[in-house]
């Protein structure tokens, strides 16, 4: 059975599980193009500081804030708009863990809580994908395959008893 095979439940929860990957989605971006905006553009200076003296050398701080910075704004409109999301919330789940064992290591542990649930969102992007709702449509959503629809050995959304299990999602 189709259902079993492909863990889906849509046929059940109609589409919410797509509505909330959409919500988690926009959270998640909100706070990384916010934070990443404000490294780039608008805090630069303070960001160049902070991040020189939690990573290394002071004098590459600048580069650091722009990396940091253009990874979370870059991985944040990708997450936003469900371009490639599961790519790109590896990358955002990594600067997560980063910043927990450079900037949140060894203080307080209300101070972890943002970064925490970041990550874990990051990493839901990243087990489940982006959802029905998002810009490119070119990923398979079969659990089994989870390839990108063009490279063999992708179901196209059939499953392996090609019962159309995905269909609603491509």
């Amino acid at each position: 059975m189709c259902k079993q095979e492909c863990g889906t439940m849509s046929e059940v929860h109609g589409n919410m599980g797509d509505i909330g990957m959409l919500v988690l989605r926009i959270a998640v971006a909100f706070v990384f193009i916010y934070s990443g905006y404000g490294k780039v553009f608008g805090n630069h200076e303070l960001a160049s500081g902070m991040l020189g003296k939690l990573i290394g050398p002071e004098s590459a701080g600048s580069f650091w804030a722009y990396f940091v910075g253009l990874v979370e704004l870059g991985g944040g409109l990708m997450v936003l708009l469900g371009v490639f999301a599961n790519i790109a919330a590896v990358f955002l789940a990594i600067t997560m863990v980063v910043a927990i064992f450079t900037a949140h290591w060894g203080g307080p542990v209300n101070g972890y809580f943002l970064t925490v649930s970041l990550l874990g969102g990051c990493l839901a992007l990243v087990g489940n994908g982006a959802g029905a709702y998002r810009l490119v449509k070119s990923e398979c959503c079969c659990p089994k395959c989870k390839m990108m629809a063009s490279k063999k050995g992708c179901c196209g959304g059939k499953g392996s008893e090609g019962h159309g299990c995905c269909k609603d999602k491509r």
